[in-house]
């Protein structure tokens, strides 16, 4: 409960939107992986200078407890470690002060056996793809985040491109700008702008369900039913998905496929 309010207290989302953060450079971090990477974080420790923070719902003093204290790669080692509140306070804290390189790390707690971990982690990852961006790109994509939000596509696909030329390597933009297109019923547009996103984070479930529901739309069941089934192999907890699975199974079964086997090619490379 305390974990799920410091989430909500830290954002202003709608349908898992988080506002970026406008990022340091790389030579500017407080804590970039320094020499005491490897010195092991108490788990009893952990949690008596988190929990604090955590049952007030207060998200920037957390943050700052940790972050002078321990790295990010410190923080990711605690979700392996068996206790599960340690677990579930680690994908907190790390989607409050991780940048992409903890992505891979949160991506693994997905498949954590317990279900709040899962929901923590799948939390934490759209905050620091929303952020994962220089401050040039910060503005106009929040921004586009914004006119999204208030349903003006067009103009959201604008501010997501603009946030594109500072940042070329910002997956999350690529990824709104699917969504918008998607909404337009620009079909193809909303596709090739997943595969941008999946470019840059190819573990990007949001784009890849995105791609499904495009290929749905196209009529392309079998890519469709491709693109869902990578997407809940990557973030199992996705009941949406996983219908949607069991509904085109029976489709193609209906259309006389039922062999089980199809020729995929949107993965292939």
């Amino acid at each position: 409960e305390h974990i799920h309010g410091v989430f909500c207290s830290s954002s202003n989302s709608a349908n898992n939107k988080r506002e970026p953060s406008k990022q340091l450079d790389s030579g500017t971090q407080k804590h970039d992986f320094d020499s005491n990477v490897h010195r092991t974080i108490d788990p009893s420790e952990f949690l008596n200078v988190c929990l604090p923070a955590l049952r007030k719902g207060d998200a920037e003093q957390l943050a700052q407890l940790v972050r002078v204290r321990w790295t990010e790669r410190q923080v990711a080692q605690l979700l392996k470690r068996p206790e599960t509140d340690v677990r579930r306070v680690a994908a907190v804290a790390l989607g409050l002060i991780g940048e992409l390189r903890s992505a891979p790390a949160l991506t693994r707690a997905l498949k954590d056996s317990d279900r709040q971990v899962n929901q923590m982690a799948e939390h934490g990852l759209w905050a620091i793809w929303f952020r994962g961006c220089n401050t040039a790109a910060a503005l106009p994509f929040k921004q586009g985040v914004s006119l999204l939000e208030d349903e003006n596509y067009d103009h959201a696909i604008s501010c997501f491109h603009q946030a594109i030329k500072h940042d070329k390597e910002f997956a999350e933009a690529w990824n709104q700008c699917a969504i918008a297109h998607f909404f337009l019923a620009q079909w193809e547009q909303a596709v090739e702008a997943c595969r941008h996103t999946l470019q840059q984070i190819p573990t990007h479930f949001g784009a890849i369900s995105c791609m499904g529901h495009c290929y749905m739309q196209l009529g392309n069941y079998v890519l469709a039913l491709e693109c869902y089934q990578r997407a809940l192999a990557i973030n199992p907890c996705m009941p949406a998905i996983a219908n949607a699975i069991e509904g085109l199974q029976d489709t193609l079964m209906q259309m006389n496929d039922s062999s089980g086997y199809f020729e995929f090619s949107e993965f292939s490379q």
